[in-house]
C-alpha cells in the first residue's frame, strides 16, 4: 500500500491557500526572549552561557492561514535550531494542516515541563501532534482526524481525537483521548484557583508502539503560587507509574522593571527528565 503522506498534503494546501488569498501581506508578529544564565548540572558540568534556552517566534495570521515559526538558541556556539511550529488553515470551525499537538491530550492543565498527557505515539517519535483536521463543535468540545507519518515499511495511520473541557467556574475540569492504530490514551484533568495559587492535577493512560504493547500511565500536579505582582513561584510533581519513576521541577520568578530574575531547579530519574538533574539560575528579557 502505498504510504499516506497526510503532513505534506496539509502542508501543500495551506502554502497553496495563502498565495491564492495574498496571505504574505499579513503583518507578522515577532516575539522572544534573550539572556544569560549559569547551569550547574549534579555531578557534571557547569557553565555560564547565553545561548542556552533563549528563542524568537514569528507568527503570521491572515485570517485564513495561521503560520508559526521558530529560531531557537541550542546551546552551541552560533547553532540555532528553526522549526515550523505550525501552520495550518482556518475555514470556520474548521482546521486543517500541521498543528504542534494533539487534540488527545487537550484536558491537560498547569505546567508540563515533563509530560503534558498522553499523546497518540504508534513509535518512537511517531506521534500525531502535527498533522490533523479539527473542528470545534462547541467552545468546549473539540474533534479531529489526526494522522502518523509513514515510517520505514509501515503507511501513515490516520486516527481520531477529542477533547472536552467545561469551567465550572470554581474550577476547570476536562476529559481528552484519542486512538491511532493500536496506540489509544485517555487524559482527564482538572484545575482551580485558590487565591494566588493555582492547583492543576492530570491523569493520562494509553498504549503506545507499532502494535500498542507498551502501557503507558502518567501523573502530574503542579502549583503556581502569585507571592506578588512581581513574584511567581511554580511547583511541579510528575511520576511515570508505569516506569516507577518520578520527577520535581520548581521554577521562582521576580519581574523588575523589564527584566526577569529567575531559578530553576530539575531533580528525579523521570524518563524524559532532560540531560541530568540540574540547577539554573538567570536573567532574561521578553519583547
Amino acid at each position: 500500500m502505498k504510504a499516506i503522506k497526510l503532513a505534506s498534503v496539509f502542508a501543500v494546501t495551506a502554502v497553496a491557500a495563502a498565495i491564492s488569498t495574498a496571505t504574505f501581506a499579513a503583518e507578522p508578529v515577532f516575539s522572544g526572549n534573550a539572556g544569560v544564565e549559569y547551569v550547574s548540572q549534579n555531578d557534571s558540568t557547569s557553565e555560564l552561557s547565553g545561548t542556552r534556552e533563549f528563542e524568537v517566534e514569528v507568527s503570521v495570521d491572515s485570517g485564513i492561514v495561521y503560520a508559526e515559526l521558530e529560531f531557537a538558541t541550542t546551546g552551541e556556539d552560533d547553532a540555532v535550531q528553526v522549526d515550523m511550529e505550525k501552520l495550518y488553515v482556518k475555514q470556520g470551525a474548521v482546521k486543517f494542516g500541521r498543528f504542534d499537538g494533539t487534540v488527545a491530550t487537550g484536558s491537560f492543565f498547569g505546567m508540563d515541563e515533563y509530560y503534558g498527557g498522553v499523546d497518540l505515539e504508534t513509535g518512537a517519535g511517531n506521534d500525531t501532534d502535527n498533522t490533523g483536521v479539527r473542528y470545534m463543535v462547541t467552545p468546549e468540545l473539540t474533534i479531529a482526524l489526526e494522522a502518523t507519518n509513514a515510517a520505514g515499511t509501515e503507511d501513515g495511520e490516520i486516527g481520531f481525537a477529542a477533547s472536552y473541557v467545561m469551567d465550572f467556574g470554581g474550577f476547570k475540569a476536562g476529559i481528552s483521548g484519542g486512538a491511532v492504530g493500536d496506540a489509544n490514551a485517555v487524559n482527564v484533568g482538572v484545575q482551580t484557583v485558590a487565591g494566588p495559587a493555582t492547583v492543576s492535577l492530570n491523569y493520562g493512560t494509553g498504549a503506545k508502539g507499532v502494535t500498542g504493547d507498551t502501557d503507558v500511565e502518567l501523573m502530574t500536579a503542579s502549583v503556581a503560587f502569585a507571592a506578588s505582582e512581581a513574584l511567581t513561584l511554580t511547583l511541579e510533581y510528575t511520576s511515570d507509574l508505569e516506569a516507577e519513576k518520578s520527577a520535581t521541577y520548581f521554577v521562582g520568578e521576580y519581574a523588575a522593571g523589564d527584566l526577569v530574575y529567575y531559578v530553576k531547579n530539575y531533580a528525579g530519574d523521570a524518563a524524559d527528565l532532560d540531560s541530568a538533574e540540574q540547577t539554573k539560575v538567570g536573567v532574561k528579557a521578553s519583547f
